[in-house]
């Protein structure tokens, strides 16, 4: 399934990305592209790079903090991204 449209980002890139070690969303910010443009894919990008966290073992009310963790990027930086990425 395509996730990102803009970037033309399937759901098993991502995948193949978390598992070669990426661990935020702006690692998969770097290496895919994904959020960058619209940002439509955003909240279903962190949904997975939440479930690719590995637990602690704490009890945490049925969710691991550090799953939780989800690096979230603003609007600012989002444009700050794009406009880098235009001029390289």
């Amino acid at each position: 399934m395509i996730v990102c449209v803009c970037k033309s980002v399937s759901e098993r890139q991502i995948k193949a990305c978390l598992d070669a070690g990426a661990t935020s969303m702006e690692d998969l910010q770097i290496d895919l592209g994904v959020a960058l443009c619209c940002g439509k894919c955003g909240p279903f990008v962190q949904e997975m790079v939440a479930g690719a966290s590995p637990c602690c073992g704490r009890s945490c009310g049925g969710c691991c903090q550090s799953a939780c963790d989800v690096t979230t990027t603003t609007t600012t930086e989002v444009v700050v991204m794009q406009e880098l990425a235009l001029a390289a």
